[in-house]
């Protein structure tokens, strides 16, 4: 490798450890589903027993899809990562593309009465990949 890239390499690499601190993290999707595990889950969202009033409470409204059945399910969805615009920084973005958030996603499903019938929680953690 010659010394040009490998000096431009450098010099990318410490501006996105300086500017990394103060660019922070950022969030997309409902902050509600931050703290909410598989636990909070069960406790929180009842089959049979809880309502869309009851989930609206507790998580806010969430992305509607209706069906002609009646039923409907709403959508929630949470992801922890840099802010956005660092990876079309040139070689910040090499750095940052191999950072993954945290994610979580929700899916609740309603009857034609309101009443939930079911729900799946789907998480994956940071991953930093190779």
């Amino acid at each position: 490798m010659s010394r040009r890239p490998a000096m431009a390499l450098l010099r990318a690499f410490a501006l996105a450890s300086a500017c990394a601190p103060g660019a922070g993290c950022t969030t997309v999707g409902n902050g509600s589903l931050i703290q909410l595990d598989a636990a909070a889950a069960t406790a929180t969202l009842v089959p049979g027993r809880s309502t869309q009033a009851d989930v609206r409470a507790a998580l806010g409204q969430g992305k509607v899809i209706h069906f002609q059945s009646g039923y409907e399910t709403w959508h929630y969805f949470y992801k922890q990562g840099l802010a956005k615009g660092w990876d079309d920084v040139p070689y910040i973005g090499l750095i940052t593309s191999r950072i993954a958030g945290a994610t979580k996603e929700l899916v609740i499903l309603f009857d034609e009465t309101g009443t939930l019938k079911r729900f799946s929680l789907q998480e994956e953690p940071v991953e930093r990949k190779p």
